[in-house]
């Protein structure tokens, strides 16, 4: 799993070939809080989110960095594709996207 950012002016590339059962564990528990929460997510919701992207990639950057090395338009797609592959590396299926391509 990968994910780019932006980090002082540079793209640069993280990569995780090794993705922990307990964070399986907590895509699970985020995917619950998700569904209550339905299509209104909470700023509290996105925050924990960016620190789950964080841990999946075993804190080689920083929420900062997301927050400062994402595009603002590519944001919620980037958070959505790597909480899906974790689900999906843990043998749940996601939804699929309204073009019918998998979300991760």
């Amino acid at each position: 799993m990968q994910i780019k950012l932006r980090i002082d002016g540079q793209e640069k590339t993280f990569t995780n070939d090794f993705v922990k059962a307990r964070v399986f564990r907590n895509a699970l528990k985020m995917n619950e809080k998700m569904r209550i929460e339905g299509k209104e997510i909470s700023v509290e919701t996105f925050d924990e989110m960016i620190n789950f992207i964080v841990n999946v990639f075993d804190n080689q950057f920083t929420v900062d960095d997301i927050w400062d090395g994402v595009e603002a338009g590519m944001l919620q797609g980037e958070i959505m594709r790597v909480f899906n592959s974790v689900l999906n590396i843990g043998g749940l299926e996601t939804a699929t996207t309204s073009e019918g391509k998998s979300a991760d």
